[in-house]
This record gives structure tokens, C-alpha cells and sequence, in this order.
């Protein structure tokens, strides 16, 4: 609660600004080493996803430029140039990947320095813990292009992406049939296409998001905002992630549009699917074997590790220990009148359970209050959480659970628990203890402005003036309270107003007074918004006119 020069910090303000910069740093504290980890383990299983998308989209890309070259009239039909559209996917998937990928960098650089070389840039980060530098270079730093917040000139461009790709899919709504299609076939063709809208904008949306209190807040402020770095670089590589996956997804479908049945396979190549490549200790790993122009009529064989696999060449592993575990097989096809294999090597990562949960307000709970916190986990769905109390209420509302302490309760024990595959795995506990809220604070506001007790001018009391209660401006709680009336004690005569503003009468006494003179205010009586009747038990108001 910094004072200006022409409102210099009383020592109860500085009491109080120095016990925030306490609570803040504790805050802070609270987020473990362990979950900044497991946002680098996600950054890190996305990245190898990331690799494995590029590398299959840049071969497909070398496949179309090849079948260009030998027939190229092939990519102009029904009045469509496939080339064409080829080219804007690439062009508007990598513009997008290449701006995250910038963002990611400075905001790297912010946190760690200027001098971080490029070798190490987004994936070695020092300051995981930063909660600033997101949201700064987000909000209050600027596109050199466009002139906008960088957040906001990042939400626009996913918003175009998002825009071009039902473009280039050709996923509007058709108003009527082609030329000999019924009317079952063209329902259900625009079922389809809405499918693939639906898909585009769900991955890709960008709405605002109301808070708790109703507030809207825009896409960058829900994503950057009170968010660690770790978080927000694993944030933006999913987004990336989903690039290049949407991206593939639409070179598969021109494939077909383009008749997949003419493609020559010169070569036979074996891939790994993972639905996830990280675990957690107790969950399962489960990954999908696929040979790339295998023959359908006749199906391979599958072995990992010397073992065969069932035809649909799915692989389950138990996740019984921590750290990287490699794996290999073969896949046997028959090719003519022999058999034939390919080899393949992958490998899943196990890390231990381990939960992200974050008071939104402070990091102890308050009785009487209702005390906000986000429970995540990394690799576990929103919908596999469970969060327990003990000696406290707990409820759902949007993204918050609300807890609230029962009367009695000296402390609050919260654990989250995971259902993982049928399993319920324990993913964090903590004993918190229980604190009454602190005392309010009465201040006068003159034309948005505080007023200096110590140095009150005689204009600053007027029929405007309010007499407010609460934690002030840079409080870290607040709980709407309002005044219901006060008394003035002026030259040994007391008058009461009613409300939150000077009387008539009480106006009719000030106008009278000098420099010099002293103004004190007490009985002071408030309320928190909807509750009872308070009244407040600290020092009277000590106003010396200036």
C-alpha cells in the first residue's frame, strides 16, 4: 500500500504493506518443487509428441509435393485447388507455431535474463516459480507489429488460425444438396462438418470466462494471469501440440480427398501411438501399434519385447516404478509369399503423484469466508479429481472449490484423489490452519481518492465524501463491506449520520472549523455484504485539518 507524495504512508499502512509482501512471498512458497517438475515432465512428453507430429506432417507434405509433380491434375477438382490449400495449411500453421514459439522465448528471457542462448531457450528454465513475468509480458508488454498486448495479439492470431482452418477444410454449412444427393446423405454430410467445426473451436477457442464473482475475464487473463512460468510454457507447447495434430489431421483428410488408394508405398514403417507418454506411479501406460500401408485383409503380427501382442496391437504396461522405461518389438507383415518386419523402439516416462493446489486468495484458510482453490494435477483430467476435507464444507463452483471452515475447526485437512483407470490414487494431503479474518480498516474516499488523516483539507469533507471499511486498494482480501452509520465528535458535541456520508448537520458543524482543528470519527458500524451488523472495536478516525 505505497502512499503518494502528497499522501505519505501512515506506520499502520506501512504495517500493513509490509505484512501482504509476507503473505505474498509465503504464497509463493507453497508451490512445491516437485509440481514445477511435473509441469517440466508434461513440457517435455509434449515436445516429444511435438517431434513425432512434425516429423509424420513434414513426410506427408514430401508425399503431396511428389504426387504433384508426377500428376498434377489430379489436385484441381470440384472446382478446388488442393495445392493451393496445401500450401495456406502450411503456411498458417507454421506462422502460428513460429509466434508461440517467440512468445515462449522472450518470456524465457524475462525470467531468466537476456543473455539465455538459443540452445537452451523455453526448455531449460530457471525462475519455473515466476508468477510475474507471464502475465507482464502478456498484458503490459507490446507487440513491435501490431502495437497490442502480446496477449492479446496472441489470442487473435489462434482466432484466425481457428478461422482458416474451417476455411481450408471446407467445414461451412452446405444450404443445399449437390446435383443427385438425398436429403439423408446431405443431413448427415453437414453433421459431419459441423463435427469438424465443432472440433476446431473446442481446441481452439478463445471466449472470455467469468471468475467467481461473475466477472468476465479475457482468454489471456485466465491463461496467464497468477500463473507459474513452468505452467505457462507447458500451456503454450499444447497449443503447439494441437497445431501440428490438427494439422496432420487435415493432411490425412486431403489424402483421402484425394484418392489415398493411388499413393505408391515405397517403404514400410512402424509407429508408436501413445495416449499419453507420461504416467503417473499406479496409472497404466497404453500405446497403439500401427504399420504404415499395412494390408487389411491380412493382418500382422505384433511383439514387444518378445511377446505377441493381440491383432489390435495395443500395448499395456503396469507403471510400477519412476523414470523413463524403454521398449521394442518388431511388427511381421506378409509381403507376397513371405513374411517380412519392421522394427520399432519407443519409450514411456512413470513420474511420482503429485497435485497443484492453490489458495486463490492466501495460502491459509479463513472462517467465515468462502476460500477459493484450483486443484489440478499433471496428466490427470479435471474430471478424474476429488478434492477431501476434514473440519470444513466443501463445494463446486466453476473452476473454484469453495471451502469454508465449520465453526469449531482449528484446522482444515484437504487431500485430492485421483481415479486412475478404476483406481482412486492419493495425489496430495495437507493440514491447514484455521485463522479469523483480520479487522478492517475505515478510511475516508474524496473523489476516488484517499484522504490523508493527518493532513485533511477542509474541502475534502463534503456531501461526496465516504467513509469506506475494508483492506484497502492493494488488500489482499475483499469482502464488500459497507458502512450503515458513524458518529462525528467535534468541539465535545457528537453527531450521528446515518449511512456512509456526512450529514447535513455534520456538514454544517465542519464548515466551521479552522486549520488546525481535529475532526474524530467513531462508532462506526458496518456490515459485510448480505451479513449482520458490525460494529468496529479499533481506534476512533483522528482527522487534523491542513
Amino acid at each position: 500500500m505505497g502512499g503518494a507524495k502528497n499522501c505519505p504512508e501512515t506506520p499502520r499502512q506501512k504495517m500493513i504493506g509490509m505484512m501482504y509482501l509476507v503473505l505474498t512471498a509465503m504464497l509463493a512458497l507453497n508451490v512445491s518443487t516437485n509440481v514445477l517438475n511435473a509441469f517440466g515432465l508434461v513440457d517435455k512428453s509434449l515436445h516429444i509428441s511435438l517431434e513425432n507430429a512434425e516429423e509424420q506432417n513434414e513426410q506427408q507434405y514430401t508425399r503431396f509435393e511428389q504426387m504433384y509433380h508426377d500428376t498434377p491434375d489430379k489436385f484441381t477438382q470440384n472446382n478446388s485447388n488442393y495445392y493451393e490449400r496445401i500450401d495456406s495449411l502450411r503456411a498458417a500453421s507454421d506462422s502460428l507455431f513460429n509466434y508461440i514459439e517467440n512468445f515462449k522465448r522472450e518470456v524465457h528471457r524475462l525470467v531468466d535474463g537476456p543473455e539465455v542462448p538459443d540452445s537452451i531457450i523455453t526448455r531449460k528454465i530457471e525462475g519455473m516459480s515466476d508468477f510475474d513475468s507471464p502475465s507482464r509480458y502478456a498484458k503490459a508488454m507490446f507487440d513491435p507489429v501490431s502495437g497490442k498486448p502480446n496477449g492479446v495479439e496472441l489470442r487473435e492470431r489462434i482466432t484466425r488460425y481457428r478461422e482458416q482452418l474451417v476455411k481450408i477444410r471446407r467445414a461451412e454449412p452446405r444450404l443445399t444438396p449437390r446435383p443427385g444427393q438425398s436429403q439423408e446423405r446431405f443431413e448427415r454430410f453437414n453433421q459431419i462438418l459441423a463435427e469438424v467445426r465443432e472440433n476446431i473451436n473446442q481446441v481452439f477457442a478463445t471466449d472470455s470466462a467469468p471468475d467467481n464473482s461473475g466477472l468476465m475475464l479475457s482468454w489471456e487473463e485466465v491463461i496467464f494471469e497468477g500463473m507459474p512460468v513452468g505452467a505457462c510454457m507447458a500451456i503454450l507447447t499444447k497449443y503447439q501440440n494441437d497445431i501440428r495434430a490438427f494439422e496432420g489431421k487435415t493432411l490425412s483428410w486431403f489424402q483421402t480427398q484425394l484418392g489415398s488408394q493411388d499413393y505408391k508405398a515405397n517403404y514400410i514403417q512402424a509407429y508408436v501411438i501413445p495416449k499419453s507418454s507420461y504416467v503417473l506411479q499406479g496409472g497404466q501406460y497404453e500405446a497403439q501399434i500401427i504399420l504404415a500401408a499395412v494390408d487389411t485383409t491380412d493382418k500382422p503380427h505384433y511383439f514387444v519385447d518378445g511377446v505377441e501382442l493381440g491383432e489390435d496391437g495395443i500395448f499395456r504396461a503396469s507403471a510400477t516404478s519412476v523414470g523413463v522405461h524403454p521398449f521394442s518389438g518388431k511388427v511381421q507383415y506378409r509381403k507376397g509369399r513371405r513374411m517380412a518386419e519392421v522394427e520399432f523402439s519407443s519409450q514411456y516416462e512413470v513420474g511420482q503423484p503429485s497435485a497443484s493446489v492453490m489458495n486463490h486468495d492466501l495460502n491459509i484458510i479463513y472462517r467465515d469466508y468462502n476460500n477459493k482453490y484450483v486443484v489440478s494435477a499433471p496428466g490427470v483430467t479435471d474430471s478424474q479429481l476429488k478434492l477431501n476435507v476434514s473440519g470444513a464444507t466443501v463445494k463446486r463452483e466453476g473452476k473454484f472449490y469453495i471451502v469454508r471452515p465449520t465453526a469449531d475447526a482449528k484446522t482444515v485437512k484437504l487431500s485430492v484423489m485421483a481415479d486412475m483407470s478404476g483406481k482412486m490414487v492419493q495425489m496430495y494431503e495437507n493440514t491447514y490452519k484455521v485463522k479469523e479474518l483480520p479487522t478492517p480498516t475505515p478510511y475516508l474516499v474524496d473523489n476516488g481518492k484517499q484522504v490523508d488523516e493527518q493532513k485533511t483539507k477542509l474541502k475534502q469533507l463534503n456531501d461526496k465524501t465516504i467513509l469506506e471499511i475494508g483492506y484497502g486498494a492493494d488488500g489482499i482480501l475483499d469482502l464488500g463491506f459497507e458502512v450503515t452509520s458513524f458518529e462525528t465528535y467535534i468541539q465535545r458535541k457528537s453527531i450521528k449520520s446515518s449511512g456512509n456520508k456526512f450529514s447535513k448537520t455534520q456538514l454544517k458543524q465542519i464548515k466551521q472549523l479552522q486549520k488546525g482543528d481535529l475532526v474524530v470519527i467513531q462508532s462506526i458500524k458496518y456490515r459485510q455484504m448480505g451479513g449482520a451488523e458490525m460494529t468496529y472495536k479499533g481506534s476512533p478516525m483522528v482527522l487534523i485539518l491542513n
